[in-house]
């Protein structure tokens, strides 16, 4: 299977219908070409990651005006696997754009209207962008989270629990002027490789 996510595209109602593809993680079969929709209210998903060993999905997307978020689905769990857009948002809506939106949506809550609560978020927003998983290593304190951002042009590092219930701790590598549009890992080498749209530029980082 392949997953995919796809974007909400400025529908603002899509991403809570399930009739629609807008604003939803999807798994595609490659034997039977069908798919299967994995989670729902999604804004811009941006980074994608299945971790095997505990069967969950994890995905970043971008927030409106704040509120990006790090998105943990347990597969295993039997719950709608709804994330709230556009009901809710830990962001805030940009000007002339409040019309769109109920009166609570911006209340900071996911729980208290129904939906999942992020891993993380960050506001103001940082340009969240691809994420990447690394068991406890020499470069990991713990089990850890890599992801990267546009805006803030940095390299985040989320040290986190076994149950992926809690967050640790938080480093931020801060590569001035680099837009860290992806990521990714190269074991035979050690090598972090990080992709900067704007320079543009392949950065390499050699894990201790």
């Amino acid at each position: 299977k392949i997953l995919f996510s796809i974007g909400f595209a400025k529908d603002y109602k899509a991403p809570q219908d399930k009739q629609s593809l807008l604003g939803k993680i999807i798994a595609i079969d490659l034997n039977s070409n069908g798919y299967e929709m994995m989670s729902l209210g999604h804004r811009n998903p941006q980074g994608l990651y299945y971790h095997k060993d505990k069967n969950i999905i994890i995905n970043t997307e971008h927030g409106p005006k704040g509120g990006d978020e790090i998105n943990f689905n347990f597969l295993n769990l039997d719950v709608e696997k709804n994330f709230g857009w556009a009901r809710v948002s830990y962001g805030n809506a940009y000007p002339n754009q409040e019309k769109l939106f109920e009166p609570d949506t911006f209340k900071k809550s996911h729980t208290e209207l129904g939906f999942i609560e992020p891993f993380k978020y960050y506001d103001p927003s940082i340009g969240i962008s691809e994420i990447l998983y690394f068991p406890k290593n020499s470069f990991c304190k713990f089990n850890c989270l890599l992801h990267s951002s546009l805006r803030a042009n940095s390299l985040y590092i989320l040290n986190i629990d076994n149950d992926f219930t809690k967050l640790d701790s938080i480093e931020r590598i801060f590569l001035e002027g680099n837009r860290i549009r992806d990521i990714d890992f190269d074991q035979d080498l050690d090598l972090i490789i990080l992709l900067s749209e704007n320079i543009p530029s392949l950065i390499t980082l050699k894990l201790k």
